[in-house]
């Protein structure tokens, strides 16, 4: 039988050797993908990957992520576009105020028809598109309307006019009528109430006198293309014909200038909503184309109340338009005031009374709040008396051509009215043709 032979010395170290050999190349090759391993992690962290987006789970989708309000915005169809800041646009209204509509016997007479009403258009037509020309228009109603108890229809010195007067001032653009004036009691207490009725009826705003406490008590606010407007309508007489009427006539009829709290009228139109104020005071000397010193002392009193717009009437002839700009309450504010319209319409004859403006401004709305008072201008306006009418006319608009039917020393008492206008209203201001 044959014997296993003997493995040598050195073929026992050889195969040592190879096995050494061996286990080293195999250590070797495991540092080197343990290296390659460590090498991706560092490059590609567990969950990431560089070349894909993970779609989340439901569950994920809604929950907010914590790095959501830091990291840039997911460029998904899913995401939200940015809302674009809103353009400002400013509200804006451009009002036109005149002076004072006086019913002398004479208009009344050219305004009587054959069947006994009464037609006042004829004396409002050439002046209508200036009136409508306006996002609103304020006139001063010096007489009583409708006929009262068993009187007949008046003139100076206590002026009574029929409704027509009403119908022809709505039918030219008119919107807002003040009645604080001397005459509104020249019918007594009842007849300022009739007559508060009867514009009412029409469809007129207005201010400035009262048929109850409440209506008293209750700020005036008219909204004119979105802009609340507040009015303060006051006069200084009523010619002592409130001794002669009912009480109510003082306690709240009428609003008296000397009676107002002026800062707290305003705060209370503030209160309400109003985001201007215009006041409206009857006020001055007749026949002077200055203020006087206590209009001048009112209208510094109503700036520091925090009225915007002064539009006096009373003298019946026109008086300085002045622009001013203060600070008040550490904002700057402008204040604009005129001090008399002149008269609108009448059958006055004395120097200066047969002419009035109608004065024009825009109200435009700023962006961080308030109004500016911008574009500042007016349209004279003169009563143009015929044998067989009286009527309001622009007498910029004719200055160089006169219209039809006029006579020659008409045009020149027309040009001259509307030269003293300018003069008296000064050169700060845009003069309007119509």
């Amino acid at each position: 039988m044959a014997s296993a032979k003997k493995p040598d010395k050195h073929s026992k170290q050889s195969v040592r050797q190879q096995k050494v050999f061996f286990a080293g190349i195999l250590i070797v090759f495991l540092l080197l993908a343990a290296i390659c391993f460590f090498l991706f992690r560092l490059m590609f962290p567990a969950g990431e990957d560089a070349s894909l987006t993970p779609t989340p789970s439901p569950e994920a989708r809604s929950q907010p992520s914590p790095v959501a309000s830091v990291r840039s915005p997911s460029r998904s169809a899913s995401a939200p576009t940015p809302t674009p800041a809103p353009t400002f646009v400013p509200r804006t209204a451009t009002i036109r105020a005149g002076g004072d509509v006086m019913v002398h016997d004479l208009q009344r007479e050219f305004a009587e028809q054959s069947d006994g009403t009464y037609d006042f258009f004829p004396q409002f037509y050439m002046i209508a598109d200036s009136l409508a020309d306006a996002d609103y228009t304020i006139l001063n109603l010096e007489t009583t309307i409708g006929l009262y108890k068993d009187q007949d229809y008046s003139g100076y010195p206590l002026f009574n006019a029929p409704e027509e007067l009403l119908d022809a001032l709505k039918d030219s653009g008119v919107d807002f009528l003040t009645l604080a004036n001397n005459h509104i009691l020249d019918r007594y207490f009842d007849g300022m109430v009739a007559t508060i009725d009867h514009v009412e009826e029409r469809g007129f705003d207005f201010a400035g006198a009262n048929r109850t406490q409440e209506e008293k008590d209750t700020p005036k606010i008219v909204e004119v293309n979105g802009i609340r407007i507040g009015f303060l309508c006051y006069t200084q007489i009523t010619n002592g014909m409130e001794e002669h009427s009912d009480p109510k006539a003082t306690e709240f009829g009428v609003n008296y200038l000397k009676k107002a709290d002026l800062s707290q009228d305003v705060q209370a139109l503030r209160d309400a909503g109003a985001e201007v104020v215009i006041a409206m005071p009857h006020w001055g000397a007749e026949d002077s184309l200055e203020p006087t010193r206590n209009s001048i002392n009112y209208a510094t009193r109503m700036a520091a109340a925090g009225v915007d717009i002064v539009l006096g009437s009373h003298p019946h002839v026109i008086q300085p338009v002045e622009m001013y700009t203060f600070t008040l309450n550490g904002e700057e504010k402008q204040f604009l005031v005129a001090y008399s319209l002149g008269n609108f319409i009448s059958n006055m004859t004395r120097k200066n009374t047969y002419a009035g403006i109608l004065l024009e401004f825009t109200l435009v709305e700023k962006e961080e709040g308030g109004f500016l008072i911008e574009d500042v201008g007016y349209v004279p306006v003169y009563c143009w008396r015929e044998r067989r009418f009286i009527r309001t006319i622009p007498s910029a608009k004719y200055y160089e051509q006169k219209p039809e039917g006029m006579s020659d020393s008409d045009f020149r008492e027309m040009r001259k009215s509307a030269e003293t206008i300018a003069e008296v209203v000064g050169d700060e201001f845009t003069l309007l043709l119509e």
